[in-house]
C-alpha cells in the first residue's frame, strides 16, 4: 500500500491498538527473577502495561579501547541478561518498537538492574526507531505502465530501462542502494546546509556534495525525466515526511528464536572512512585464528588498513602499500568533491592508492586482498601471447583490448606473523575471491568486467608461498558455454555480438561479481550483475586453460537485481536480489541438456530456481519488500547455531541480517546504532568447546557514509552525530546466538 499521511483520529486509533497488544503481553510472576554473575547485568523491563517481551536493552560503555555496546532481547516475562561485559562502567537503556528510549541509568557488571521501558506517545515518536526500510517504501515509484521507457519525445522515461524492475534495481543495490542506506534519519531528512528555496534545488545540490558526488550525479543522470524524475520524487518524499506523513506498516518485535541473539557492536576506524569487508578465519576451517585479530578492507577511502583486538577490544590501523608508489593512482582523482558535504566541506576524506576491497584469510592466518598495487594500465609482459603461460597464449589479457586494459586491483598478501606485504600482480583485475579446498590452495577470482575482459582467474598460492614467482602461479579463462553440445571445449569459439555458428562453442562476456568454489562437484560459481542478473558455473576441467568450460543461467521473473553470491555444502547456489528475494539455484533439478544450441543465453534452467521472499513493507505499485540486500554468506559450518548450511542475506535497508531457516526468514538485527549496513559476513570458531560463547558471526557495518550512522548521544533517535566527537565510525557486529534469552 502506498504510504499515507495519518490524521489526527488515526494516530489514536493506532496507539489504541498498540496499546492493547501491550497489554496482552504476559504478566511478569513473582519467580521471574533474573540472577546475574560477576561479568552479566540482568533484571526484568516492565512499562505501565507490565512486562515488556521483545524488546532491547542496551549496554554501552566508552571506557574501553573503542566504543562498546552489548545488546540482548527480553524474553516472554519481560526478562533479559547481559552476557560476559568486560569490566568497565556502563550504560543501560531499552529500546523497541513502540518505545522511545527509556532513561540510560549506570550500572556495573554483577548487578540485578530492572528498567522501565517508555511507551511511545504517538506514532510518529514510535516511528523514528523503524528500520530506514519502513521510510524507503514511502518513495514513490514510476507506475508499470511507464515502461519499457520511450524518451523524452515519448512516454518521458529513459529509453535505457524497458521494465520497472530494470529501474528498481538502480535504485537498490546495483546503483543508489549500494553506497549508503536510503530511509535512514540522514537520508530522509535534508541537512540545513542545503537549504534552498525548493526540495529539488536541495536535492540536486545535495547529490553533488562530497567525495560520493561524482557517482551521485552520474546515476542522477540515468534516471531524470523531462519532469524531473527520479530527482522529483526523492524530493516529494522528503517533503511529505517533512510534513508528518509516517510509514504505513510497523515493524514485528523480536520472536522466537530472534531473542536468543547477543549482539556486540564496536566502533572500528574513524568518521571519515568507510569499511567494505572483513575476514576473521579461514572460510574452509573456521577454528583458524581462533580469538585473534580481525582486519578490515576499506576500498576508496583510505590506506589504513583497520585491525580490531576483540578479546582486549582495542583497534589498530596497519598502512597498507602499494608496490609501485606514487606512480599507483589515488581513489582521490576519481573522487573529486564537486560540492561541500553537510559534514566535511570541501575536505577530500577518500585517498586511497591500495583500494582494498575483499579480504579472506588461509590456513595459516594469512590475509589475501583484491587491492591495487601498480598503475592499472601497465601489464606485465607474460599477460600477452608470447607468455610462456599457457592462459595467455590462449587468451591474451594486455592493451590491445578495446584499447585499454581494466585492471583496478591484484592481489596483495599480508603475514601478521612477519608483519610485510607480498604482491601477486595479477593480469586480470579482481573483486572478490575465495579458496577452493584443495592441495595448492587455489585462489578463485571474480573480476567483475565486462567484454573483452571477462574471465575467472586463480592463484596457486602453494606455489606462490614456495616460489615467490607470481607470474608461474596465476592463471585465466575466459567464459566458453559448450554450444555446439559436444561436451568439450573447443578453440575458434563464437565471438559476442557476432553471427552464431552452431558447430562451434561460444564465449559470453559476462564479468563475475561474488565467486564461490563448490565443495560438492569442484566448480567455480560466479554472479554477474548485468541485468536481471545471472549466474555462472565454470568447470576447471583437468587444465582450466584448455578445458574450463561455462555454464550461464540467467535469474528468472519474479527475481531480478544480483549481486553477491554464495554455495552451500550440498553445491546449492545462493543469491541475494533486489526484487526483495534469496534466490536458490539448484543445478541437480535441471531437466533438459545444459549445452547445446542458446546455452549462452543463460535460459536452459528455470526449474532450478526457488525464491524466498524477504520481510518488510514493498513500494506501492510493487509486490516485493523494499529491500536491497547486497551479499549473501552461506554459513557452511553452523558457525552460528541455526543449522549448517544456513544461507544469511544482508538486510541493508532493515538494520539486520536475513538468515533463511527451513524457509523462513529469521531478522538478525540490530537496534543501535541505528544505521547498520552490512556487506562482509565472516563466521568464526573460537572455541569448540565453550558452546554458543566460542563461536559467532563477524560483520562489518560497509555502508560508504558512516557519518549517517546514528551518533553518540544523538540528539534524536537515528539522527547522525552533530559534533567531530559524536559521529559515529563504522561498525564491527559480532552476531551470537544462545540457546535461551537467559543463557549465562
Amino acid at each position: 500500500m502506498r504510504a499515507r499521511t495519518i490524521p489526527a483520529f488515526g494516530l489514536l486509533l493506532g496507539s489504541i491498538a498498540l496499546l492493547a497488544r501491550l497489554a496482552a503481553q504476559p504478566t511478569a510472576t513473582a519467580d521471574n527473577k533474573v540472577n546475574s554473575g560477576g561479568n552479566e547485568i540482568g533484571g526484568v523491563v516492565t512499562s505501565r502495561f507490565g512486562p515488556e517481551a521483545g524488546v532491547w536493552v542496551i549496554a554501552e560503555t566508552r571506557d574501553l579501547g573503542t566504543r562498546f555496546a552489548k545488546i540482548v532481547v527480553t524474553d516472554d516475562f519481560g526478562r533479559y541478561l547481559l552476557p560476559d561485559l568486560p569490566k568497565a562502567r556502563y550504560r543501560l537503556w531499552v529500546r523497541g518498537y513502540g518505545l522511545v528510549d527509556s532513561k540510560k541509568i549506570d550500572a556495573d557488571p554483577g548487578k540485578t538492574l530492572n528498567l522501565t521501558a517508555e511507551i511511545a506517545p504517538d506514532l510518529a515518536h514510535a516511528a523514528q526507531y523503524y528500520p530506514a526500510i519502513y521510510w524507503f517504501s514511502m518513495l514513490h515509484i514510476p507506475d508499470k505502465n511507464q515502461f519499457p521507457g520511450t524518451g523524452p519525445n515519448g512516454n518521458g522515461t529513459p529509453e535505457e530501462f524497458k521494465t520497472q524492475d530494470q529501474w528498481l534495481d538502480v535504485i537498490k543495490t546495483n546503483g543508489c542502494g549500494n553506497c549508503h542506506q536510503i530511509g535512514n534519519y540522514a537520508t530522509r531528512r535534508i541537512p540545513e546546509a542545503f537549504a534552498r528555496d525548493s526540495s529539488v534545488a536541495a536535492w540536486a545540490e545535495r547529490l553533488q556534495a562530497g567525495v560520493g558526488g561524482t557517482t551521485m550525479v552520474r546515476t542522477m543522470g540515468r534516471l531524470l525525466t523531462p519532469d524531473g524524475g527520479h530527482l522529483a520524487a526523492l524530493a516529494d518524499w522528503t517533503d511529505r515526511i517533512a510534513q508528518g506523513q509516517l510509514p504505513a506498516a510497523s515493524p514485528p518485535r523480536p520472536n522466537g528464536i530472534e531473542r536468543n541473539l547477543v549482539v556486540t557492536v564496536r566502533d572500528w576506524l574513524d568518521p571519515r572512512h568507510y569499511l567494505h569487508d572483513l575476514t576473521v578465519t579461514d572460510r574452509r576451517q573456521p577454528t583458524v585464528n581462533g580469538n585473534g585479530l580481525i582486519y578490515g578492507a576499506t576500498e576508496l577511502s583510505t590506506d589504513d588498513m583497520p585491525v580490531l583486538d576483540p578479546v582486549h577490544n582495542s583497534k589498530s590501523v596497519i598502512r597498507m602499500p602499494v608496490r609501485d608508489g606514487e606512480g599507483t593512482p589515488s581513489s582521490a582523482l576519481a573522487s573529486p568533491v564537486l560540492a561541500p558535504s553537510a559534514y566535511f566541506g570541501t575536505e577530500q576524506v577518500w585517498d586511497s592508492h591500495a583500494n582494498a576491497h575483499t579480504p579472506v584469510m588461509d590456513q595459516d592466518g594469512r590475509v589475501y586482498f583484491t587491492a591495487q598495487s601498480r598503475p592499472p594500465n601497465v601489464q606485465p609482459a607474460y599477460c600477452g601471447k608470447d607468455s610462456p603461460l599457457r592462459s595467455a597464449q590462449l587468451y591474451p589479457l594486455t592493451e590491445a583490448h578495446e584499447g585499454f586494459f581494466q585492471n583496478a586491483r591484484q592481489v596483495t598478501v599480508f603475514d601478521p606473523r612477519t608483519r610485510k606485504f607480498s604482491f601477486i600482480d595479477t593480469c586480470f583485475g579482481t573483486q572478490h575471491l575465495n579458496f577452493a579446498e584443495d592441495a595448492d590452495n587455489t585462489l578463485w577470482l571474480g573480476t567483475n568486467t565486462q567484454g573483452k575482459l571477462a574471465v575467472i582467474g586463480w592463484v596457486n598460492t602453494r606455489k606462490f608461498l614456495e616460489t615467490g614467482d607470481a607470474a608461474a602461479s596465476q592463471g585465466w579463462t575466459p567464459l566458453v558455454v559448450d554450444t555446439n553440445g559436444n561436451g568439450r571445449r573447443d578453440e575458434g569459439y563464437n565471438e559476442p555480438g557476432q553471427p552464431l555458428d552452431p558447430s562451434k562453442d561460444t564465449r559470453v562476456p559476462l564479468g563475475t561479481y561474488g565467486i564461490s568454489w563448490n565443495p560438492l562437484d569442484g566448480s567455480i560459481w560466479g554472479s554477474s550483475l548485468r541485468h536481471p542478473g545471472y549466474i555462472i558455473r565454470l568447470d576447471p576441467g583437468t587444465n582450466p586453460p584448455d578445458t574450463a568450460l561455462a555454464e550461464v543461467y540467467k535469474v528468472p521473473m519474479p527475481g531480478y537485481g544480483i549481486r553477491g553470491m554464495d554455495v552451500d555444502r550440498n553445491g546449492v547456489v545462493w543469491v541475494p536480489l533486489d526484487s526483495g528475494h534469496i534466490g536458490s539455484f539448484d543445478r541437480r533439478k535441471c531437466h533438459g541438456p545444459l549445452n547445446g544450441s542458446g546455452a549462452e543465453g543463460g535460459n536452459k534452467c528455470p526449474e532450478g530456481w526457488t525464491f524466498y521472499p524477504l520481510p518488510g513493507p514493498s513500494f506501492q505499485g510493487d509486490s516485493s519488500a523494499a529491500e536491497n540486500p547486497y551479499y549473501v554468506w552461506v554459513d557452511q559450518h553452523n558457525v552460528l547455531g541455526l543449522g549448517a548450511d544456513t544461507p544469511i542475506a544482508t538486510g541493508n535497508q532493515s538494520d539486520s541480517l536475513h538468515a533463511l531457516v527451513g524457509g523462513r526468514v529469521i531478522e538478525l538485527r540490530v537496534p543501535y546504532p541505528m544505521g547498520f549496513f552490512a556487506k562482509g559476513i565472516d563466521g568464526r570458531i573460537d572455541d569448540a568447546a565453550a558452546g554458543w560463547k566460542g563461536r559467532g558471526l563477524w560483520v562489518t557495518s560497509g555502508n560508504r557514509t558512516p557519518v549517517h550512522i546514528e551518533g553518540l548521544d544523538a540528539p534524536e533517535p537515528g539522527a547522525p552525530g552533530a559534533t567531530e566527537a559524536t559521529r559515529s565510525s563504522p561498525l564491527v557486529v559480532q552476531f551470537q546466538l544462545r540457546p535461551d534469552p537467559l543463557a549465562h
